[in-house]
């Protein structure tokens, strides 16, 4: 067992084990791959935009940082540009001769002014914004109309006269109406002016070019006077309501003016000026850092991706996955903190996509890993688990059930199920919890015991349990179950792979647990392309036959030799034939072998003939090729191409307990017995080569199996059993030859049961053809053993 007797089902168990890892690994690189291009998708059309925009929210929330405090906000609740109250414009310039008086640094006048109907007021701010000359800018700005219109509102030349204006875009702004990001400048009738906010900062930009607006700012921080109390402000006042001296103020309304309102994080209803303020506090500061949406998905899926492929272990691959959500809300908070923005809307996108491809797998994974009509996860779950935790110690231990086929037959489709959860019942006698997998008829589990004659001994007590019927839908069923089990050492795919061909290999009757053998993982993987390499090794004569001689005990003489089949593998040396003859027989490629032993041994036994030995030769026949009559053919074939009389070939069927049909099969042996060839029953006496076959199948010879030719000496029963064979055969008038005759003593003992021939160590080993030549010459009988 072990390496050598891994079944069709357990094939594919080793090499779905050998490439889960690979096959995961690019199943989990493939879904990053999907899960990218899908966020890349969603960020061309923006779709998560509403989620960046709640997290520069939350950012705002968060960073609570002090303005530079060089920037003054001096308001007024009146529409100070309102030509139905002139004196508003009058209260205006003196607050704007005060500032002048009080050194201020610069003076943004964010209020657009037509003429009113008072001449003089006008002329009287307009000599105040003159006064403060290059200090003081005017900002024009882009408003929405009530329809929806892009609006222009700017002060008239009559009373901001060649005073310098920067622009304003009310209207730049989100769905959200928030305005992110701004530009650093505007074109207006084909001149280029500085936005408010780049002026505030006195920073330049490139043509087209935009800066992030931070909110981080304290917006309780930012300094804050009014109009009227600069302009009501005495000369020889000892207090001033804020300090402006060198510093920048902007001028504007607050929000009582209505149309003057904007949303900033925080303040639902701010006066307009503030979002250019912080745009100008955010320039100041140099915080347009800005890490796109693009950018930190590229990264993440980057860090996914090498994640996945540099784990080793499904530990340090979570340990990864935490890492990058952990990332998430840490660079968030940490980019508000220092002033960046980082868009990570889409990197988090990425990692839901992925999530959710991988929790689809695993969902799939789970359905296809449990048995719908018992609920029990199935053997791939076993092995799944077995792998995922990397089990290197205890046994494996499969349960065949036997007669599941024919069972299921019988029972109601509602009964199935119940069936099986019956047994699994039994399985858990002595433990409650045992996890057992199910898989057509095979259960399975898991048991942490290293100790082999333990399992074996509780697995014995199982049976016993066993040995009661089950009640089944009103009936009582048999139930026979055998074992197979795997101690895992190394890999444990191969090893569950190995007890369920052991369990394959089980029989109640003669082998109810069968033990797998420890085989290497390289011998498992060689065994599994064994099939293969059987065509490889006949064209390269790595395959090849040897010839064991068969002696006439009346002549003293070589009556005969049986071609025997070899593999001499340069790489691992001689391989078992009974092995690599079942791998044949699985892979369909048994007639193939047939053909090149048979062509071997008949150009074999014309050489002897040309040598003047004329001696018989007998050729192996499967019986699984006595199916058809394409046997004759391929043997009818071989004898013209080599010439070799019919008349010296003996065709030994093996095994024919695995005649299917003995009709077919002796209308088969008949025809090849009109070529003129013989045909010998291999085995005689031992399983099934029993004598119903011998009865109804036209044998010319029968061979007594070694069993008994061995004992001959020492057990009567051995002795008795050769005679009878031996009696049957001449009254039969069928010869009778006795092989694996070791001992040259007990010659006289198969003489004196009536053997006509006898083949075995005692006379010579299986020989190559040219040592066979020599051979002949020798006196048979005589040890031969340094020929082979």
């Amino acid at each position: 067992m072990g390496a050598q007797s891994l079944s069709k089902l357990a094939r594919p168990m080793l090499l779905r084990g050998r490439s889960l890892f690979r096959g995961r690994l690019l199943e989990r690189l493939r879904h990053v791959v999907w899960a990218g291009l899908l966020a890349l998708g969603l960020y061309s059309v923006m779709l998560l935009q509403p989620l960046e925009d709640f997290l520069r929210l939350f950012e705002s929330r968060v960073a609570d940082r002090s303005p530079s405090g060089e920037v003054v906000f001096v308001t007024s609740d009146e529409a100070l540009n309102d030509p139905r109250t002139p004196e508003n414009r009058i209260e205006l310039a003196k607050a704007l001769d005060e500032l002048d008086r009080q050194g201020v640094g610069k003076v943004f006048l964010d209020i657009p002014f037509n003429a009113s109907g008072d001449a003089a007021a006008d002329e009287t701010l307009a000599r105040a914004i003159a006064d403060l000359g290059p200090r003081l800018t005017l900002v024009d700005r882009f408003v929405e109309g009530t329809g929806g219109e892009r609006l222009w509102r700017s002060t008239s030349p009559t009373i901001g006269g060649s005073t310098t204006r920067v622009v304003s875009d009310e209207t730049d702004r989100n769905w959200l109406e928030f305005a992110w990001e701004l530009a650093y400048g505007y074109e207006v009738d084909g001149r280029w002016y500085r936005s408010f906010g780049a002026a505030i900062a006195g920073v330049e930009g490139k043509p087209g070019s935009r800066f992030p607006v931070d909110y981080g700012f304290s917006y309780d921080q930012i300094p804050l006077g009014s109009v009227a109390a600069f302009a009501t402000l005495d000369q020889t006042a000892s207090s001033i309501p804020v300090e402006v001296t060198g510093k920048t103020v902007v001028i504007g309304h607050t929000n009582q003016v209505q149309a003057s309102i904007q949303k900033i994080p925080g303040k639902f209803g701010a006066p307009a000026s503030y979002i250019d303020i912080y745009a100008g506090e955010t320039l100041k500061a140099g915080n347009t850092r800005w890490m796109k949406g693009v950018t930190t998905l590229s990264i993440f899926a980057v860090a996914l991706f090498l994640a996945i492929l540099l784990s080793s272990s499904r530990h340090q691959r979570w340990a990864a996955y935490g890492a990058l959500v952990i990332a998430c809300p840490i660079l968030t908070i940490g980019a508000a903190k220092i002033g960046a923005r980082v868009e990570l809307s889409y990197a988090m996108a990425l990692l839901l996509i992925y999530a959710a491809f991988r929790s689809r797998m695993r969902w799939k994974r789970r359905v296809e890993m449990v048995n719908l009509e018992t609920g029990l996860p199935k053997l791939r779950a076993l092995e799944a688990r077995l792998l995922r935790d990397a089990v290197g110690n205890g046994h494996i231990v499969i349960t065949k059930i036997q007669n599941y086929e024919r069972v299921l037959k019988t029972l109601r489709a509602d009964d199935k199920g119940s069936y099986v959860l019956k047994l699994v019942d039994r399985l858990r006698a002595a433990d409650p919890n045992l996890a057992v997998y199910s898989d057509g008829h095979h259960l399975g589990w898991h048991t942490a015991s290293d100790d082999t004659d333990a399992v074996v001994e509780h697995l014995e007590g199982l049976r016993a349990i066993f040995a009661a019927p089950v009640q089944v839908g009103g009936f009582s069923v048999d139930v026979g179950i055998t074992f197979g089990v795997a101690a895992i050492e190394g890999d444990p795919s191969a090893r569950l792979a190995a007890a369920v061909a052991a369990a394959e290999e089980t029989s109640e009757a003669h082998n109810p647990i069968a033990i797998a053998e420890t085989g290497s993982e390289t011998d498992l993987l060689w065994d599994i392309s064994l099939r293969a390499r059987i065509d490889e090794a006949m064209e390269a004569g790595e395959i090849y036959c040897v010839y064991q001689p068969k002696i006439d005990l009346l002549t003293n003489s070589v009556a005969g030799v049986e071609a025997l089949v070899r593999w001499h593998d340069p790489a691992r040396g001689f391989i078992s034939p009974m092995h690599f003859i079942q791998q044949c027989e699985k892979a369909g490629r048994m007639e193939h072998l047939t053909r090149y032993v048979l062509q071997s041994a008949c150009s074999a036994g014309q050489l002897l003939h040309f040598r003047g030995h004329q001696i018989t030769m007998s050729v192996n026949i499967s019986a699984t090729l006595l199916g058809d009559m394409r046997v004759v053919g391929l043997v009818r074939n071989v004898l013209q191409a080599t010439r070799f009389d019919p008349e010296y070939l003996t065709l030994e069927i093996t095994e024919t307990a695995r005649i299917s049909d003995h009709t077919v099969a002796a209308s088969i042996l008949e025809e090849l017995r009109s070529i003129g060839v013989r045909i010998a029953m291999d085995d005689f006496g031992v399983g099934a080569a029993s004598y119903e076959t011998f009865y109804e199948l036209p044998f010319d010879e029968i061979k007594i199996d070694r069993l008994f030719v061995a004992n001959i000496a020492r057990d009567p029963k051995a002795r008795a059993i050769v005679a009878s064979i031996a009696a049957m055969g001449r009254e039969a008038r069928i010869t009778v030859v006795a092989e694996g005759l070791e001992n040259p003593h007990d010659i006289p003992l198969l003489e004196e049961a009536g053997c006509q021939q006898v083949q075995g160590f005692a006379f010579s080993r299986p020989l190559s053809l040219s040592n066979l030549l020599e051979y002949q010459e020798v006196v048979p009988g005589q040890s031969l053993s340094n020929m082979v």
